[in-house]
């Protein structure tokens, strides 16, 4: 008989042993499992910080992206934000900047210092996160002015026989309408067309002609360059003797702004008149600008944006025919000559070029420099006015009419709306510095006895275009 063998039962100790295994195996995977768990939450909410101080971040940015939009809106005096400004907003949270500007090293600088906050939730009274930055922004231009620079058209009417300009830069189209009408320039750049007239950058008549001589060395041809056609002929689109011709090349630059800030030139050191406009108003003629030798008082009345009714009367500066020394740069809040048209003669006393930044409006029947005047660039803020619509069918914020010759190599007129040349007489070549504005309209009267000629040495190269707030600095605070 053979007897099954039964298993051994283990010893007790034996079972012991196996159960402490499992359990200590059971508590290490229970802290490995914790332990991922607690890291993934850490995790987790790191990458929550991370991400909302990033919009923080966002957020102090479009602050200071606002502040230099609204520096480039004209707005150089802004200081900052008053209160809290809401960028996003939800339920559960809230993002906000703050923004304060101060002056920077010159008056083309300024420090602007954002704050964004984040707010959990969105009705929280005090930011869960908050990042701080600091942007150096400066004002610079891009390009300069040309003798002839319009945003927009430059029209020339059948009256006019000449006009000589150095350079010549179009946003829109140019138009001449009589065919003995000459424009000569030394290059012409056109970015626009006009679409009532066969889709003409240069047109619908007159008379192309390049100068005598040439300011650039080597230079020996008129430069063309247009989006669309050129519809002068000669020389059209094509290149001949005395023209390159780039048309419809539909890739041309346009200037973007013509706008010149008092402040780019005048900083805190210049101060108030403290006889206000009477220095323009009263004495004896030349009259100084500034009154006081050797100061800076050349704010008219003050530092303000517009005109001021306590300037000249009701905001309106009569200057008569009276000469005008300008030994400085100079802000006058008024229009000139708005009841009556005038005559002065201007002189800038220094070699080096001066600015007078005219918040209003200017209606001269003629304008002259005094022979050796340094140059002068009128920066005319005035919007076109109504009274001169008649006879200024694109506006004439600054207007020359024809009582007299003008003869005013050494001022530059720009003007941030319409310049109009009324059946104006000049009395030499050259004539002026050189014209800026929205749109030219020019209606001079031909060879009385002189033609249209911009002074090809008026240093328009001082006079920047496309001036602009960039940020320069970046700061993480």
């Amino acid at each position: 008989m053979i007897l099954s063998r039964l298993p051994a039962k283990k010893p007790l100790n034996e079972q012991g042993l196996l159960l402490v295994a499992v359990l200590s195996i059971m508590v290490f995977l229970s802290i490995i499992l914790i332990g991922i768990f607690s890291l993934g939450t850490s995790n987790l909410n790191r990458a929550r910080a991370r991400i909302f101080s990033l919009e923080a971040q966002y957020a102090a940015e479009s602050g200071a992206d606002a502040a230099v939009a609204i520096l480039n809106s004209g707005n150089s005096a802004y200081t900052g934000t008053v209160s809290q400004v809401t960028v996003l907003s939800a339920s559960n949270f809230k993002a906000t900047y703050t923004v304060s500007v101060a002056a920077g090293a010159t008056a083309a600088e300024r420090l602007i210092s954002a704050t964004g906050s984040i707010y959990l939730p969105a009705s929280a009274t005090t930011p869960k996160f908050v990042r701080k930055i600091r942007v150096t922004a400066q004002q610079s231009s891009s390009s300069t002015a040309a003798s002839l620079t319009s945003r927009n058209i430059l029209a020339i009417d059948s009256s006019v026989k000449n006009v000589y300009a150095k350079d010549v830069y179009v946003n829109g189209f140019i138009s001449m309408v009589k065919t003995t009408t000459n424009l000569t320039a030394e290059n012409i750049t056109v970015a626009g067309k006009n679409t009532a007239a066969n889709n003409c950058s240069i047109g619908t008549v007159g008379t192309l002609l390049k100068p005598a001589t040439f300011t650039t060395a080597g230079q020996t041809k008129t430069n063309i360059t247009t989006a669309y056609n050129n519809c002068i002929l000669p020389p059209g689109n094509s290149n001949n003797a005395n023209f390159n011709v780039s048309a419809n090349t539909g890739n041309v630059s346009t200037v973007q702004s013509i706008y010149i800030p008092w402040t780019t030139y005048m900083d805190s050191s210049y101060q108030n008149s403290p006889s206000g406009c009477n220095d323009w108003s009263s004495g004896v003629s030349p009259r100084r600008i500034p009154n006081v030798v050797g100061s800076k008082q050349t704010h008219y009345p003050d530092t303000a944006s517009n005109t001021s009714a306590s300037c000249g009367t009701n905001g309106d500066l009569s200057l008569g025919n009276n000469q005008y020394d300008i030994a400085d740069n100079v802000h006058l809040r008024a229009n000139l000559c708005l009841a009556n048209q005038c005559t002065p003669t201007f002189n800038n006393t220094t070699a080096s070029i001066k600015y007078v930044f005219i918040e209003g409006v200017v209606n001269f029947g003629s304008l002259k420099t005094k022979v050796g005047s340094g140059p002068l660039a009128f920066i005319i803020y005035g919007t076109d006015p109504a009274y001169n619509t008649s006879v200024c069918p694109y506006g004439g914020a600054a207007y020359l009419a024809n009582s007299g010759t003008t003869t005013a190599p050494a001022i530059y007129l720009l003007a941030t709306n319409g310049v109009c040349l009324d059946k104006t007489k000049f009395g030499a070549n050259p004539s002026l510095g050189g014209i800026a504005g929205k749109n030219i309209y020019i209606a001079t009267n031909s060879g009385s006895p002189f033609d249209l000629f911009m002074d090809v040495n008026f240093p328009v190269s001082d006079i920047p275009i496309n001036t602009t707030w960039r940020a320069v600095r970046y700061q993480r605070m």
